[in-house]
């Protein structure tokens, strides 16, 4: 019987086409939220609004939050899959703590007060757009670092395979959409998946920059065995930082001495 409602799942979405095929993957995909619990404001910390532009006409809302002293170097974040900014650029000021970056993270479409809906291919196109804006802003590809989290690993690989930057760190990061798929919706269909985009086992072979790749070892939304064969297939110079104790939501509480040394390098060398 489950053979059986598998295999009409699997003809009733063919024939539905390849739109509807696409549609799905994104409502599996990404979980956008609009309201703001809260914004830099609260806090005291010093931040500029950004409104940025991408070549399809969406408009992309974040927040540009500068190092206490005067640095070049910047950090490009692309953050997870859920919620909207004001729930991870927190995740920016903790590492500024800690390493002296400037940092941009910006929502991808339909996130918060970004215009649009997300999909794959517009995720990738809202990254370049991310990165463009750093570089008519003044800064240089070899100031620019990328820090995906979770999915934002994903499209950070994209983005480092269209544009020169500094460095990479994938943090709690997925090989490719099919794989995670698997894991998380053993009974979805595996055949209607497309792996032409984001999958991060294939593009990461093509990659030639210092790579961090870290995992928490609790992790049970995105298995640790996703970073272990991202590593696996990663070219020198790359490191894996494996945190122990660490699922997915709470990685950033299991940050040590070791994973905020190597940021710096990564960063700042």
């Amino acid at each position: 019987m489950k053979k059986a409602f598998v295999l009409f799942a699997i003809i009733f979405i063919l024939i539905l086409g390849d739109n509807m095929i696409e549609a799905l993957h994104n409502t599996l995909i990404f979980a956008p939220t609009r309201e703001f619990i809260t914004t830099p404001d609260t806090e005291g910390i010093n931040y500029e609004e950004v409104f940025i532009k991408t070549e399809d006409g969406e408009t992309l809302y974040g927040y540009f939050l500068p190092y206490k002293d005067k640095t070049k170097n910047t950090i490009l974040y692309l953050h997870g899959n859920a919620d909207n900014i004001s729930s991870w650029y927190t995740a920016c000021t903790e590492i500024q703590k800690k390493v002296p970056v400037n940092a941009l993270v910006v929502d991808y479409r339909g996130y918060g007060k970004s215009t649009g809906s997300p999909t794959r291919i517009g995720v990738i196109k809202d990254a370049v757009a991310m990165y463009d804006f750093l570089i008519e802003k003044g800064y240089s590809n070899n100031e620019i670092s990328i820090y995906g989290r979770s999915i934002g690993g994903a499209i950070g690989l994209e983005l480092a395979k269209r544009k020169e930057v500094k460095s990479i760190v994938l943090q709690s990061s997925f090989t490719c959409i099919k794989d995670i798929a698997k894991d998380i919706y053993p009974i979805f269909p595996q055949a209607i998946i497309k792996n032409d985009l984001l999958n991060s086992a294939q593009i990461i072979k093509g990659i030639e920059i210092p790579i961090l790749i870290s995992h928490g070892a609790l992790d049970e939304t995105v298995p640790i065995k996703h970073s272990h064969k991202l590593f696996e297939l990663a070219n020198e110079p790359k490191k894996l930082i494996i945190l122990e104790g660490a699922g997915h939501n709470d990685v950033a509480s299991f940050f040590n001495k070791e994973y905020f040394d190597f940021l710096k390098k990564l960063f700042t060398a």
